[in-house]
């Protein structure tokens, strides 16, 4: 494989600074090959993420106003100047050692996987658990089917390693929409997810989810529910 490439940690957060310390300390503790840089985008306006964020090697940006989950990634990823990007949101939890250089082989190897993931496969949509693990030369790893949803699967915002190459190719993402949105794009270019067999990583942001002002208001009720679930399938059997 040879060395590899260097790549940076972007991590967003939004207040949740107890949840953004154990990402920040399991990451550092567990990643086997250290980023060049990492970059912290702040959405909440709080400068005392600086205080969190202290005892890392880690770049600091507060936002002044609320920008929104993508147009912040547009702004943290502009700082980035390696090939390669571990993206990170501030609510994860990593386990184990040996996921950056087994997530690059994989990288190295699959130019048509757009990220590799490190979720438990049991943690997953139940249409991904079942996929059959590949065993060959890059690695131990199961394949995300792209055609099984219209929208997910090719492409997520979960912890991972990914090219900035492919984000210059199909970005900046806030003009195309939110998850499944870029999801698509990415389905639309022919990529596909990848995880590693062997989990590296566990959510811990359950019940702690933060309201993008940018994306569309939460129904409140059954009538506004349907709505949206109405809108939801009608756009993506336009897809």
């Amino acid at each position: 494989m040879g060395r590899v490439e260097a790549y940076t940690l972007i991590v967003t957060s939004c207040g949740r600074f107890d949840l953004l310390e154990k990402t920040l300390s399991s990451f550092f503790a567990y990643a086997d090959i250290p980023p060049a840089r990492t970059i912290l985008i702040e959405d909440s306006g709080d400068g005392s993420v600086r205080d969190v964020a202290a005892p890392f090697p880690v770049e600091v940006i507060v936002n002044e106003r609320r920008l929104g989950q993508m147009a912040a990634i547009d702004k943290a990823y502009g700082y980035i100047d390696t090939p390669l990007i571990f993206h990170c949101e501030d609510d994860w939890e990593f386990t184990r050692s040996g996921f950056i250089a087994e997530s690059y082989r994989l990288l190295h190897a699959l130019p048509q996987v757009s990220m590799i993931g490190l979720r438990d496969r049991a943690c997953l949509n139940p249409l991904l658990r079942d996929r059959p693990t590949v065993r060959d030369r890059a690695g131990a790893y199961f394949l995300a089917d792209p055609k099984a949803h219209p929208e997910y699967f090719s492409y997520s915002f979960n912890p991972g390693l990914r090219r900035l190459a492919d984000y210059i190719a199909i970005g900046p993402f806030s003009p195309l929409g939110y998850e499944p949105d870029i999801s698509f794009a990415f389905k639309q270019a022919g990529f596909q997810i990848a995880y590693l067999d062997q989990p590296a990583v566990r959510h811990i942001g359950d019940h702690r989810h933060v309201d993008d002002p940018k994306a569309p208001k939460r129904p409140k009720n059954q009538i506004q529910r349907w709505g949206r679930s109405l809108q939801k399938r009608l756009k993506r059997l336009s897809r």
